[in-house]
């Protein structure tokens, strides 16, 4: 009877330390899932910015109220995800037959012509950020990028 009562014990003490060995694979693994849904989430908002930007580019012809195409399109993208305004934090880049729009000249476009719309966010991982030894392996600020071409109408 000594002998199974030590032995319960022993494959106790067996059960607690494979638990401990395993949570760590689990929770590491529960970060990555929560981790790839905080990029996903970021995707989703940076596609929403990008088709909004080239829509508003798109029909830019057709509001002559609007000052700038250059304008219309960043105001676009910034309704749709605000952090773009911080310049470290990503980039809106416009560009149309004739290569990138420049936003000091009225740009030349006509209808039909495509215009190409690519947003540019630098995410900051919230969960990667805070663990020591996987933020050296992957990059904290991870660029999400989505690019979007319409026609002028």
């Amino acid at each position: 009877m000594f002998q199974q009562i030590a032995m319960n014990s022993e494959q106790d003490g067996q059960a607690l330390v494979e638990t401990a060995l395993m949570i760590m694979v689990v929770l590491l693994l529960l970060m990555g899932i929560i981790e790839f849904g905080f990029v996903f989430f970021a995707y989703v908002r940076v596609s929403n910015a990008a088709r909004e930007g080239a829509r508003s580019g798109a029909v830019w012809l057709m509001q002559p109220s609007n000052p700038t195409l250059c304008g219309q399109v960043h105001q676009s993208v910034w309704s749709e995800l605000p952090a773009i305004k911080d310049a470290d934090s990503g980039t809106v880049t416009i560009t149309s037959v004739n290569g990138d729009v420049d936003c000091d000249a009225p740009p030349t476009l006509e209808s039909g012509d495509p215009i190409t719309v690519t947003v540019t966010y630098n995410f900051d991982l919230p969960v990667i950020s805070g663990m020591p030894i996987v933020r050296d392996m992957i990059s904290s600020p991870y660029p999400v990028s989505r690019t979007v071409v319409m026609r002028v109408q």
